[in-house]
């Protein structure tokens, strides 16, 4: 953890502190996400939950940002504590990124919070995400956020502890080559752990090309988002795989935005 400060209090000032933050920002809600997207990924390991936050830059312009992640514990004495994870980040245009992540254990007694919110150089917030968890039955459970309800559709699932996190999308090959394979495998890897959620699937699909070379290709839909003839060497694959994947979010993010807008007209 990043400049992690963990403090126990037997007072109410961290819970608090807590439920004005959640309120203002449950106020201003609209005025989230638009263009830098705060996102607290869920995933079920057995025994214990682990929580990710996301940062994912909207915008084609590369930028500096700061992240808040906090957690929040009230055991059934109403003492309170409060760990914080903080810290600057970069994001490149249309990239996303995982900034830290925290376990919290089924059996853990008492309510949790969790909050994220990523700030701008002016130090303004600009993206926000919230978990609530309480203990039933001596195991946690998600329960549903009514300070902060969804931003959209695809948000309502985000926090569903029996599936962990729902990746929608498939990456579906038809290589040739040792290289398309090796492709798909530097692309597939960038895929997973930036935790793309989509619905749409990634076709990357190898044919023959001029001399021994051979053409590779990466199509969402019907619509040809990169191509090239394809080499042998690790670097120029791994190169290729990540200029692929941010030509996918980039078309994801456009696609995203265009059923915001036909969602939003009247």
């Amino acid at each position: 953890m990043n400049r992690i400060q963990a403090h126990t209090s037997n007072t109410k000032n961290y819970l608090l502190f807590a439920i004005m933050l959640f309120l203002s920002i449950g106020v201003n809600a609209q005025f989230y996400n638009k263009e830098f997207k705060a996102k607290i990924l869920v995933r079920n390991d057995g025994e214990f939950y682990t929580f990710a936050a996301t940062a994912e830059n909207l915008t084609p312009t590369d930028v500096n940002l700061r992240y808040d992640f906090s957690l929040f514990k009230k055991d059934d004495n109403n003492n309170t504590s409060k760990s914080n994870q903080a810290n600057l980040f970069f994001l490149k245009g249309n990239e996303k990124k995982i900034l830290s992540t925290v376990t919290v254990n089924y059996n853990e007694e008492g309510r949790i919070i969790l909050l994220l919110v990523i700030y701008n150089s002016d130090d303004k917030p600009v993206g926000k995400d919230r978990i609530e968890l309480n203990s039933e039955n001596g195991f946690q459970k998600i329960v549903k956020d009514k300070l902060n309800p969804p931003d959209n559709q695809e948000s309502k699932d985000e926090a569903a502890p029996q599936d962990g996190v729902i990746l929608g999308g498939l990456v579906i090959q038809k290589t040739l080559t040792k290289a398309g394979r090796d492709f798909y495998k530097y692309f597939y890897s960038e895929y997973y752990n930036q935790q793309i959620n989509t619905k749409k699937n990634i076709f990357i699909e190898e044919v023959p090309g001029k001399f021994r070379n051979t053409r590779i290709s990466v199509k969402i839909d019907d619509q040809l988002l990169w191509q090239f003839f394809s080499q042998p060497k690790k670097s120029y694959l791994q190169s290729m795989a990540t200029t692929a994947l941010d030509r996918c979010i980039a078309y994801l993010q456009k696609l995203e935005l265009q059923n915001d807008d036909t969602l939003t007209s009247y």
